[in-house]
């Protein structure tokens, strides 16, 4: 009640009944913090497409680039400032008034934006005054949302590899949610030909109510792992890789779409982000149904990796023939970045989970590359790139970006890096695969399996075992299931995983155990 400024007094005054209804909140719906990552990513698309705070008086993407370049690069910026201090930085995150401060700071950037706006303040105030306004309310709006994007990265980075999936899927239905709801409320203006009602709400609103919401996990214990590694010496080569490919890619991406935004009428920025949105939904939809559904083994995440990276050199190479202007090709490029995007977060999720690095770090390392390396890319589309193009050197501009694109993909992180990315490094330490093997709470095939589980004598041999020798989960299970008597076919077809897959955890588990043969496995356990 102290961390969160609530009265400890129990059942009385209005403090004390928030807090109860929070508490019961939480448990009911426990995916409600960790939806403060679509409420983020939903104010960032409304905010970088122009929906809630332009004006009839906008004729191109000029502001929204302006806005863009100085928001994203304040947030890659702070976040991987962060990672130099940061044990201080998590400190500072555990305290739930620097997060709402946080959310409270971009909301106030978005608020001066909406003020300076061509029917407000701009009539009252020089124009080199407005300008500077508007650098400094952009630059709020990337810090303070960096407080909360980390937030984000740290709750995901405490729970389990499927059920970060699951939460994530969730907050990118959110995102796409939001987003129509807002462009579809009433269209009624406090001052004709600016921005909507609705839109300004929304656009000073959701970074405030993103922070309330990663806020709420003070209310309720939600992490199933802690994090307790601050050095860069534990992070495995392969990661520096990731982060580095990231920032080419994002820059390359961003860059290709800053150009048609750049150049494009509102309404088309608007279509083409429409268009994405529904899309993006379409694939959350997707991830969220494999989460569910799908078994560990079939997650494979280097193969979706490899196949964004595929696409994008693939759509760049045939830029020079559609143009970079056309919409379809933006909005097809404009998804795979949402879906790289979305892989991203997951595999920044696990890597805290599974090693059990500082989320500061992880995120501050892997998003700030994205988020840096975006708003370096809009910074080049609009200010080089079309500069090179107008030389009639296109054709080489984009042969030169697919290469690097297709050099990052499959020579400085191809999919045998990301799986050199979580190997384990120690005994007992879980695979990723062992990880995305942990089913969701309540997800019992059946109750023969619900009955296996119970804690009599035998469960708890199978316990003291597996913890003597640092058994993994999924070790553990073919421990239980060879104790039981069952072969490796029956195994797999109990455990749900392939006839491969037991036979490695078999001789694992032997080796773990010093045992060489079914009848020492069985004499053990007895």
């Amino acid at each position: 009640s102290a961390r969160f400024g609530l009265s400890s007094v129990s059942g009385g005054g209005v403090d004390g009944f928030m807090k109860g209804f929070f508490e019961k909140l939480v448990k009911a719906c426990p995916s409600l913090p960790f939806l403060a990552l679509g409420v983020w990513l939903a104010w960032a698309y409304i905010a970088y497409s122009g929906t809630a705070w332009l004006s009839d008086t906008e004729m191109n993407g000029a502001n929204i680039s302006t806005m863009y370049i100085v928001s994203t690069l304040t947030f890659g910026i702070g976040l991987l400032a962060s990672t130099f201090r940061a044990a201080r930085i998590r400190q500072l995150l555990d305290r739930p008034a620097v997060v709402i401060a946080g959310g409270a700071f971009a909301s106030l950037g978005c608020l001066v934006i909406v003020l300076i706006g061509p029917y407000y303040l701009t009539k009252v105030l020089p124009y080199d005054l407005i300008t500077a306004l508007f650098y400094i309310a952009s630059a709020c709006t990337g810090l303070g949302t960096a407080v909360v994007g980390l937030k984000c990265g740290q709750l995901y980075g405490a729970i389990a590899p499927r059920k970060a999936i699951l939460y994530t899927a969730l907050s990118h239905v959110a995102i796409a949610v939001i987003y129509f709801t807002v462009i579809g409320s009433p269209s009624w203006q406090p001052v004709p030909g600016g921005p909507s009602l609705a839109g300004i709400l929304a656009f000073v609103g959701m970074p405030l109510a993103a922070a309330g919401a990663a806020a709420l996990s003070f209310i309720a214990p939600l992490g199933e792992k802690a994090e307790r590694g601050e050095s860069r010496s534990r992070f495995p080569r392969s990661f520096w890789k990731l982060a580095a490919v990231t920032f080419a890619f994002s820059f390359v991406v961003v860059a290709l779409r800053s150009m048609l935004v750049e150049v494009s009428p509102i309404d088309v920025t608007l279509d083409n982000t429409r268009l994405v949105m529904l899309l993006r939904m379409a694939m959350a939809l997707v991830f969220a149904a494999a989460a569910i559904g799908v078994e560990g083994e079939r997650f494979d995440f280097g193969k979706i990796y490899s196949v964004i990276m595929a696409a994008v050199v693939a759509l760049i190479a045939f830029c020079p023939i559609v143009g970079v202007t056309h919409l379809g090709w933006s909005a097809l490029v404009t998804f795979l970045s949402a879906v790289f995007e979305f892989v991203l977060w997951c595999i920044l999720a696990f890597v805290v989970y599974q090693r059990h690095i500082s989320a500061v770090l992880v995120f501050g390392f892997g998003y700030g590359a994205f988020m840096a390396g975006s708003g370096a890319g809009w910074l080049a589309g609009v200010h080089v790139f079309p500069q090179i193009a107008a030389t009639g050197n296109s054709i080489v501009l984009y042969l030169v970006l697919a290469f690097a694109v297709l050099a990052c993909a499959f020579v400085l992180f191809s999919e045998k890096e990301f799986d050199r990315l979580f190997k384990p490094e120690g005994e007992g330490e879980a695979s990723l695969d062992d990880l995305l093997g942990d089913e969701l709470p309540g997800m019992r095939p059946d109750d023969a399996d619900a009955h296996t589980n119970k804690k009599g004598r035998f469960g708890l041999a199978i316990d003291a075992l597996a913890d003597q020798a640092g058994l993994s989960r999924r070790e553990k299970d073919v421990l239980r299931c060879l104790a039981m008597g069952y072969d490796a076919g029956a195994a797999a077809k109990r455990l749900q995983v392939s006839w491969n897959t037991v036979r490695t955890h078999t001789r694992n588990v032997y080796a773990k155990l010093d045992i060489h043969s079914r009848q020492e496995l069985i004499d053990l356990v007895h």
